[in-house]
This record gives C-alpha cells, structure tokens and sequence, in this order.
C-alpha cells in the first residue's frame, strides 16, 4: 500500500473493494492500450524484435521506486507499513523458472492472460484454464513438495536493508539501470529487426527523454532529503516491552507486517533453526547499522536463546518501539516448534489450546501431523444421590 489509508481507518472495507476494483479496472486498462493483451507483441520480446514488455514493465517498476523513495525521504511514506513477502530463495528460484516456461509456451502471464480474455482471445482462456488447473495440481500434490516449498527462508529481505544503504540509493540504481535497458532494448530490436525482415518498433525520443528527465530529478531530490544531517537521537533511557511466545506467534500469523522479528544468536545460529520470518542479525557494525537503520513503523522484536537482559548496541539508536521475546527462543520453540502432546486432563480449554498449538506447529515447522484424538471430559455439575435428611420433618 504506498499510501496506508485503509491501515489507519480512514475509510472502510467496502470502500477498500470499491478502490482496489476501480484499481485493478485501470491497470488492465491500461496494459490493454499497451498492446499486453496480445500474445504476439509478449512473445516478440523472446525473439528480441519487439522490447515493449521489458520497456514498460522497467518503466513502472522504475516509476514506482522513484516515487516511494521520495515519499519515504520526505516522510510521507512509511515504507515499515508495506507488506513484503518472506524470502524462500531456492523455491522462489524454482518458481520463477516454471513461471518463465508457462510465459514463454503461452505468450501470457496471470495478468496478461486476464486481459487478453477479456479482449476476446481464446488462447488466453485456456491459459487461465491452465493456470487454475495448476493451482488445483498444487494443491492436490502439495504434501510431497512442502518441505521443499517451506525451504530457504531468509525472513523478510530489502535491497535496502541487505546492502545498508537508504532506499533512494536503491531506487537511483533501478532508475539508472531502467535507463540503460531502454536505451539498449532500441539497439537490440533494431539489430534483430534487420535479420528477420520485421518493422522496427516506432520510438518517441522526445517523450522517452522526458520521462528520464523526470526519474532521474525524483531521485535526486530523494537523495538530497535521505542524506540531510539529522539531529541525533537524545539518549535516554527507553521502556523496552516483553511480548510472550503465544502473542508473538499471533503476530507472526495475523499480521508479520507490524514488527520487525530479528534473531540476535548470529547467522550461523539463526541459519539452522529460528522463528518464522526473523531477521539474522550479522556480527559486529554491520547488525548495529542494521537495528539503527530499520524504519520506526514496526515494533522491533528481538530474540536470542534465552531471553535477554540487555539490547544489543544497535538497538538503542532504533526511533520506534523494542519489545523482547519473553523467555527467548527457547520458550517459542518450546511452545510452538516441538509437536504438542495431548494434553493429560481433557477439558475443552487445554483440547482446545492442543489443537490451536498442532495448527501453529504444523504452521511454523511444515511438519504435516494429525492431532492425536482427545476425548473431552465433560464434568457433570449434579452431585451423587442425593443423602436422606438429618434430623427434623413432619
């Protein structure tokens, strides 16, 4: 969300679907004028003769850094509040090649396909077809591979925040390298253009030139606004709050995008086992920076094996909020990475809790198991036969 208005209530969920379907009416709109509704211009990319997907997807993606960098420096924008998916490397790279293979057999991609159905070509309703019946396969098939889909988590990684650098920094970069691929894609497709004996794409230097323009004086404001000297922070002593395993694990389902989980026993430590979605804290100046550098719009959460009794030296340079784990890893793992056993007296409060702790077992380790049956006992409130009477009566 670049502007969090729904996240701060300033209106509600059926507006929220009302604003994201108008959304999503333009962006198919406007990938429909570009020509993306069209296997043979999305194809022509692989041939080299036609760059249109690779200009207008490096445009927007350009766009978009430009614009929340300078939102960001500014401070308009709290880039803590934007939800970034966690980093499963390997399945993420195995997914990226198959998504790759259905692009280049079917000439569309999910977005692509939507429109080019709604424009009329069959081939892109049976793409969708394609793409529903492998969702339907993955489900069906998911046992197998869920150990391997679950594999190679890295927590939830920026550009930003690997190379410890601001995130104008980052969107110069992109911009400074959507510029050479543009300027390149016109050099390819000429040159391939002249082998196979098709037109070559009409450019616009005078649009194109201004478009550049503008990136690049967005980025560069960002980047006077993100290296202004602050004032240093007042050193004083701060509250530090405790968060038990069982709220922390809540947040982890329910919301991963309010905190900032960070794992402070190294990398080594935190590559074998950790918390779903923390953050390996590196050694020495380079963890400082990174607890110094976070955005203050989540609640930073740090850990180590049991729980700790001081902050690492970073963390008193973090802006926002700092709560530790109570009782460490070794409390969450406990309560939550080690399969459950059946509780010993079956009330429905610890039969429900059994349950509740084999779900988020089953959540964090990508362990499939069945909860053991439990037969509640349900204590009778009426007392035994009743004891005849002592004394007195008629």
């Amino acid at each position: 969300m670049t502007f969090p208005l729904f996240g701060h209530d300033l209106f509600g969920g059926y507006t929220g679907y009302v604003v994201g379907t108008l959304v999503g009416i333009a962006f198919g709109f406007t990938l429909e004028r570009g020509g993306f509704g069209s296997a043979r211009i999305l194809t022509a990319q692989f041939y080299l003769t036609n760059m249109r997907v690779l200009k207008v997807m490096f445009s927007a993606v350009a766009t978009c850094a430009a614009g929340m960098a300078l939102l960001a420096a500014t401070g308009l924008l709290d880039l803590s509040l934007v939800t970034i998916p966690e980093t499963f490397l390997g399945p993420q790279i195995v997914g990226g090649f198959l998504f790759g293979i259905g692009f280049i057999v079917s000439g569309y991609c999910p977005g692509t396909g939507v429109v080019a159905t709604a424009s009329g070509n069959v081939d892109a309703l049976l793409t969708i077809g394609g793409m529903m019946g492998g969702s339907l396969l993955f489900g069906a098939f998911y046992g197998p591979i869920e150990k391997f889909y679950l594999s190679g988590a890295m927590g939830v990684l920026t550009l930003p925040g690997v190379l410890g650098v601001p995130s104008a920094v980052v969107a110069a970069g992109v911009v400074a390298m959507a510029i050479g691929a543009f300027i390149g894609a016109e050099k390819v497709e000429a040159i391939f253009c002249k082998k196979t004996g098709d037109p070559v794409p009409q450019a616009n230097p005078k649009t194109r030139n201004a478009v550049f323009s503008g990136l690049g004086a967005t980025v560069a404001v960002s980047l006077v606004f993100a290296f202004l000297p602050k004032a240093p922070p007042v050193a004083t002593a701060r509250p530090v709050d405790q968060i038990g395993a069982a709220a922390l694990a809540e947040e982890v389902v329910t919301a991963p995008e309010s905190f900032w989980l960070v794992d402070v026993r190294g990398e080594a430590v935190a590559a074998k086992d950790r918390i779903p979605g923390a953050i390996a804290l590196p050694a020495g100046t380079k963890g400082d920076d990174l607890l110094a550098q976070l955005p203050a719009g989540r609640t930073l959460v740090l850990y180590g094996q049991k729980e700790l009794t001081s902050l690492p030296k970073g963390a008193a340079k973090f802006p926002g909020k700092i709560a530790l784990l109570r009782g460490g890893y070794e409390a969450f793992q406990a309560a939550y990475l080690v399969k459950p056993a059946p509780p010993a007296e079956a009330t429905p409060v610890l039969v429900a809790e059994y349950r509740m702790r084999t779900a988020l077992y089953q959540r964090f380790t990508g362990v499939r198991s069945v909860p053991e049956p439990v037969q509640i006992q349900i204590k009778s409130t009426a007392g035994a036969a009743s004891a005849p009477k002592k004394g007195g009566g008629c």
